[in-house]
């Protein structure tokens, strides 16, 4: 099924909807000291995004698997459908009018007109290269903004297009990330 991608302009309310998600999660998770930080286009002042607030969770990685439940409880719906791609990660969602789900199948996922996401919620084991990748390339957009302007430009001109799914539109922005983690590592 064909979607389509809205970029929308920056809103200053994302930090807002970060820090009260963010103390939400310290206070469900905070035995496991958790460490949160806000990424994604919605941590960047200046730019434009999906209006889905994207968060990192740090856990120590012998607590991945402990987060579900947890997580559930507190009506995030579980994707294990992702871990074969990407198993140092663990991928939830806040869906409108759908709590709790747990999608162990990619071909059968809802659609994002249907159920929008509002959060997405990387759990990965603080400090690993996908925590510093993420942190990096966040940090890098904050304090460039030639390379914030041009991430945004692509990403409005890729929203023009009609996608397969919404993973098919984020790794068309993988050159850009990609040529961007490249700068950062040279200036290191």
């Amino acid at each position: 099924m064909a979607t389509r991608i809205n970029i929308v302009s920056y809103d200053p309310g994302w930090i807002e909807s970060f820090e009260r998600e963010s103390r939400q999660l310290k206070d469900r998770l905070g035995h496991l000291q958790l460490r949160v930080e806000h990424i994604g286009s919605t941590a960047v002042e200046g730019l434009g995004g999906k209006p889905i607030i994207d968060i990192m969770a740090g856990v120590e990685e012998s607590a991945l698997d402990s987060v579900t439940e947890p997580l559930l409880e507190m009506g995030y719906c579980y994707y294990p459908c992702y871990e074969a791609s990407v198993p140092e990660r663990r991928f939830f969602a806040r869906l409108n009018e759908l709590q709790r789900k747990v999608f162990d199948d990619a071909a059968r996922l809802p659609a994002h007109d249907e159920f929008p996401h509002t959060h997405h919620l990387h759990v990965v084991a603080y400090g690993s290269l996908w925590w510093k990748r993420h942190l990096a390339f966040r940090d890098y957009l904050r304090t460039h903004s030639m390379a914030r302007d041009a991430y945004h430009r692509m990403k409005k001109k890729l929203a023009k297009g009609t996608w397969e799914s919404v993973n098919d539109y984020t790794d068309a922005k993988t050159g850009f990330i990609r040529s961007i983690e490249r700068l950062i590592e040279l200036m290191r």
